[in-house]
């Protein structure tokens, strides 16, 4: 054995020689192939410095939406909310983008239960508080909007103390597949008596009214104005628009017709599906001629330890069942990211693994990050006719019990008062 061994030092140390060789002659070249990959790296870097210092010089406000005992109007009302905010200024020239590190205004929608009473908020950009309150004024005067405290700054957590579990969502078919949305469920029809609509968003209520004491849900919708990126906005991007998505979906599908047909002849053909052309429709409506968001959704159920419920892991994760359809898209659970699957011990010793996680997508969920460093993913993107279903004021027809409403209408004071 040993004389086998000595017999391959010689073609082990040729194999060692090769390496080195090919070391020097990559050293060698250094000089040509090295600066670009220090430019690269170093425009990364650039990038997330200026970036997050211009995020955290920025003030952040936390307003809740309390609801009228009436409302009236259909989801149609928050899409023209959603069209009034999808702001795409404060980035239009690159030395805003790459010496300023500027972004585009980004929102957060949040459905929220403290301990069983249903909240709705709105976090963003302090700067744009009268445009959000005069586009929400506009269309929901009956509501208000209150500056509130952050509810989740104000939970204490802590691993001794509360037991959670989160995840984030994405899409489950391409981007440009529109989910079913609330003109799909008939309810831009306003003659329809309210007792008689179908709203899937009263399944998210009634799972956050749902909660006890010592139990928390928080839903956010992230959400900012879809547009065209190039390289401008980092060192690897060539991001198209949503416009551009979808027609390029269109185009694959009309190339990919489903259904044969038989000619008189006794030939057979292809042609497009009843589905397929369903689905061209519902594309053209809202991907083509709608106004275009990026999304995030991330959901946490967070409960003190000796009254956490493991029965709401599975509710939570099937949070949006009702608004998947067939032939539509469907948002489901992104699981990989924050629940890792250890089959054996060794693999969390202790749990650490797992706890990092957890206090990972708390921080997440406060600091609202999707779309830049810390917490920095891959977004999906809807329409405002599909955020306006997945988030909007519900009308009488939900019955959650914790679901609060006000007793009176917002009055404005009369513009003639004496000074």
């Amino acid at each position: 054995m040993y004389t086998e061994l000595l017999a391959q030092l010689p073609s082990l140390w040729d194999q060692f020689l090769r390496v080195v060789d090919a070391f020097v002659f990559l050293l060698r070249f250094s000089p040509y192939w090295g600066p670009p990959i220090l430019i690269f790296i170093f425009w990364h870097v650039w990038l997330r410095y200026v970036r997050a210092r211009f995020i955290s010089e920025q003030e952040y406000i936390l307003l809740e939406i309390h609801l009228p005992q009436e409302v009236m109007k259909s989801p149609a009302a928050m899409q023209a909310v959603f069209d009034g905010l999808c702001l795409k200024s404060g980035e239009s020239s690159f030395i805003d983008r790459l010496w300023f590190g500027k972004v585009r205004v980004w929102y957060s929608f949040e459905l929220v239960s403290i301990e069983g009473q249903v909240h709705m908020y709105v976090w963003f950009r302090k700067q744009f508080r009268r445009t959000v309150e005069r586009v929400f004024y506009a269309h929901y005067p009956d509501a208000e909007l209150v500056e509130v405290e952050d509810y989740s700054m104000k939970l204490p957590y802590s691993l001794d103390t509360y037991e959670s579990f989160g995840g984030d969502f994405t899409l489950a078919a391409s981007i440009g597949v529109p989910i079913r949305s609330y003109i799909d469920y008939k309810l831009d029809q306003t003659s329809t008596k309210e007792e008689q609509k179908v709203d899937p968003i009263n399944h998210v209520f009634e799972f956050l009214g749902s909660m006890g004491k010592g139990e928390h849900a928080w839903v956010q919708i992230l959400a900012r104005a879809n547009k065209k990126e190039d390289i401008t906005w980092g060192p690897v991007r060539n991001k198209k628009d949503y416009k551009t998505l979808v027609k390029e979906e269109i185009a694959r599908i009309r190339s990919n017709p489903e259904e044969t047909v038989v000619f008189p002849d006794g030939g057979t053909g292809k042609t497009l599906s009843d589905e397929q052309l369903k689905r061209i429709q519902a594309m053209n409506r809202t991907g083509v001629y709608g106004t275009h968001w990026d999304v995030g959704i991330r959901a946490i159920y967070i409960a003190e330890k000796d009254v956490y419920d493991g029965t709401n892991i599975p509710a939570l994760m099937t949070l949006w069942a009702p608004f998947n359809c067939p032939g539509y898209n469907s948002i489901v659970p992104e699981g990989s990211r924050w629940q890792p699957m250890f089959d054996y011990p060794w693999q969390d010793f202790n749990g650490i693994r797992e706890n990092k996680r957890k206090v990972r997508i708390i921080d997440a969920y406060r600091r609202r990050s999707w779309f830049h460093p810390p917490y920095e993913f891959q977004n999906f993107m809807l329409t405002s006719e599909e955020l306006a279903t997945l988030y909007h004021l519900p009308g009488s027809v939900a019955r959650t019990p914790t679901l609060q409403r006000i007793s009176s209408s917002r009055a404005e004071a009369p513009t003639n008062l004496p000074k």
